[in-house]
């Protein structure tokens, strides 16, 4: 169980690591592995072993075919012609009431 003075605890020996990494006390698989056991610390249980955990009957559930969703439409270029063929017909208007 996780308690203040453990996660305090945990919080400085995963800074120590990381500095000492940054520093170049060691690789990036040395600095991987011990991230990896205090990880471990933390949640007090093997993390590969939960990784690799069958689901069990209550969690497995049958997957439902995704529906096929019809792809957004883009009213822009539409509304754009329309805009110009307004302006063209305003204009049109207004050369013919020139004359």
């Amino acid at each position: 169980m996780m308690t203040p003075e453990k996660e305090k605890q945990l919080a400085a020996e995963m800074r120590l690591v990381a500095r000492q990494y940054c520093d170049g006390a060691f690789n990036k698989i040395e600095y991987r592995r011990r991230r990896r056991d205090i990880m471990k610390q933390c949640i007090d249980q093997d993390i590969d072993t939960l990784l690799q955990r069958p689901p069990s009957a209550e969690e497995a559930t049958p997957e439902q075919p995704l529906k096929p969703v019809a792809p957004k439409r883009d009213w822009t270029p539409y509304l754009m012609v329309g805009l110009t063929l307004v302006v063209l017909g305003v204009m049109g208007f207004l050369l013919m009431s020139m004359v």
